[in-house]
């Protein structure tokens, strides 16, 4: 947050209005960023017609519209260093009908907040910094000729007439980021075909644009990607994840531990996201006690390393042996048999040289014991009387 401040209050220092780099991010799929201010003001006046208002609103409202149409820039379309009191000042009203007249462009789909408005507090500069604010649309662009056409004269441009002086050649036409991200008015600009995220959800981020993508799949099971995601910016998010994705943390094994406590792993901990103020806030608070003890998530919930729904499982190799080449099973069968049957026939014809050894044995021993017996019995007479 630091960097930034640092990098925000720079680009205020330097007098130039320049967005953030990512302010194309914020803006949905199937949505383009006006730059022709004909256009754009064709847009506004018919979305204003189309209201039941009274004439005074009516009149004041598209005032401040138009006002926000002129200060357009002619490059990127983006409205910025306009503050709510020169657009009072426009219609004669107050800064907070000024508030109203913008909630109501954002929930129509006229205008996005591509980036917030910071205090000269919070950047550490002399003054603050204003919001910007992008037109956008989802109809197509308008086909330009083949061959240009000299343009007619205009009239000067006025309240009363909505015609400009000078000739704008974009078409506004800008290039669809690859990262998908939803806005951050929420579901202000609900696109007509919604894309879900094709992240796997146990499937362990290694990279920064897996990351992105994990991000926003954690964010769709939390159901922060609807409603809400003003208060929970994907930048904040994305940071507030960073280490658990390091560590190795898929989103279902995030999803687990923030409903669960690893010192009462069969405790459901309730709605993390009910009556929260600052989700974010409240997901690092259910998130730190998990700091270290990843091992002790539940298999069903472990991560998975790469993508193993077209990457085949891993077999352990077998420790059976396998058969010499150039011989078959059954004769390899056949050799194990026959070298039985041959220890066998030797252990038997063992087992009968023993046999006989020690019946021979018997035998000579009994004789031997007989001729002693006998000179004890009869002892040896002297040769002279």
């Amino acid at each position: 947050m630091a960097y930034g401040r640092r990098r925000a209050a720079a680009r205020l220092t330097a007098c130039t209005y320049q967005p953030h780099p990512g302010w194309r991010h914020f803006i949905d799929t199937g949505w383009r960023v006006l730059t022709d201010q004909t256009e754009t003001l064709r847009l506004v006046e018919d979305l204003v017609d189309a209201q039941d208002w009274r004439a005074d609103k009516r009149t004041s409202w598209l005032a401040i519209l138009r006002r926000l149409v002129y200060s357009m820039d002619w490059t990127t379309g983006l409205v910025t260093a306009l503050t709510a009191q020169q657009l009072g000042h426009v219609g004669n009203r107050s800064t907070r009908t000024v508030s109203r007249v913008l909630a109501w462009a954002r929930d129509t789909g006229l205008i996005v907040v591509v980036e917030h408005a910071a205090s000269a507090e919070f950047l550490g500069t002399g003054h603050g910094r204003t919001p910007t604010y992008a037109f956008v649309t989802n109809t197509p662009a308008p086909c330009s000729p083949a061959s240009p056409h000299p343009r007619q004269p205009q009239r000067p441009l006025s309240h009363r007439n909505t015609q400009l002086t000078f000739p704008v050649d974009e078409n506004g036409d800008l290039p669809i980021p690859d990262v998908e991200i939803k806005p951050l008015n929420g579901t202000r600009l609900d696109p007509a075909t919604p894309t879900p995220t094709s992240w796997l959800v146990y499937r362990i981020p290694e990279s920064a644009s897996e990351r992105n993508l994990a991000t926003q799949c954690l964010l769709h099971r939390l159901g922060l990607d609807r409603r809400g995601v003003s208060r929970a910016p994907l930048w904040r998010t994305r940071a507030l994840l960073r280490p658990w994705w390091d560590a190795g943390a898929s989103p279902a094994g995030l999803l687990w531990a923030i409903h669960h406590h690893p010192d009462h792993p069969t405790h459901h901990r309730g709605d993390a996201l009910r009556s929260a103020h600052d989700p974010l806030c409240v997901l690092g608070h259910r998130l730190r006690p998990w700091r270290g003890r990843l091992t002790q998530l539940p298999l069903a919930v472990t991560g998975i390393r790469g993508d193993y729904q077209k990457t085949p499982a891993h077999t352990p190799p077998t420790t059976r042996r396998q058969p010499p080449p150039g011989n078959s099973s059954r004769s390899a069968q056949a050799a194990v048999r026959q070298a039985a049957r041959a220890a066998l026939d030797q252990h038997l014809r063992n087992l009968q040289e023993q046999r006989t050894r020690r019946s021979a044995n018997t035998g000579d021993d009994r004789n031997g014991s007989n001729t002693s017996s006998l000179v004890r019995e009869f002892p040896a007479m002297p040769e002279t009387l």
